[in-house]
């Protein structure tokens, strides 16, 4: 994971949570924001995304203390001055303080939160048992496996935790669970944890149905 800088800019949103190795595509039309991301853009094009912890109170919004830093990595220029961006999660950090500032977003300073590598054997082994857990998830919920089967085999091992934990339809605080993990074997854990209780919901969910039915 690439070193941060002493001070990033953060974009809080009340419905995203962006992972490590993972994409987030972005719709920037607020004048602050576009601020933000021209600055970027001529800096070191990274952007801090932090979850805001509670939407109904007044600016400045209170922000979940871990968030993630995404790298700009796709830009198009709207010709009205809204912006669709991609970016691409880098580091995991931890708000320490914010910083004062003249421009129209906020600014903190990070403490880069690194996350061990994991040995690919032990990944291969997480693979496989993420993969069961998603099958049984797919069939209770009355999917269709060759999607699935085609994620899988395009999906790196040591990418699968964090994009099923940004992928996967779970709530927001259960995606920012997943963040704060402070491992990315206590990620996968918890990520079984959630797994497991979506398969026996769908399953209940089905046999509710099934019950209607009849």
């Amino acid at each position: 994971m690439p070193p941060l800088p002493a001070s990033i800019r953060v974009f809080p949103l009340g419905e995203v949570v962006l992972f490590p190795e993972t994409l987030l595509p972005l719709h920037i039309f607020e004048p602050r924001y576009r601020k933000m991301l021209d600055d970027a853009l001529e800096d070191d094009r990274l952007i801090g995304m932090v979850l805001v912890s509670d939407a109904s109170a007044q600016e400045p919004v209170p922000i979940y203390s871990v968030g993630c830093a995404g790298r700009i990595v796709e830009h198009k220029a709207i010709p009205d001055g809204r912006s669709l961006i991609v970016l691409e999660g880098t580091t995991k950090f931890r708000v320490t303080r914010e910083l004062a500032t003249e421009e129209p977003y906020r600014v903190v300073q990070p403490q880069a939160l690194y996350e061990a590598p994991i040995p690919a054997e032990t990944m291969r082994s997480w693979r496989d048992a993420l993969h069961e857990r998603m099958v049984a998830y797919v069939r209770a919920l009355g999917g269709e496996e060759e999607a699935l089967e085609r994620t899988f085999e395009k999906l790196r091992p040591e990418g699968l935790v964090n994009y099923l934990s940004a992928s996967l339809p779970l709530e927001i605080l259960e995606r920012q669970s997943l963040l704060e993990c402070a491992t990315v074997e206590q990620r996968y854990s918890r990520l079984c944890e959630l797994l497991d209780f979506k398969i026996a919901e769908a399953r209940l969910g089905l046999a509710g149905d099934r019950g209607t039915n009849s």
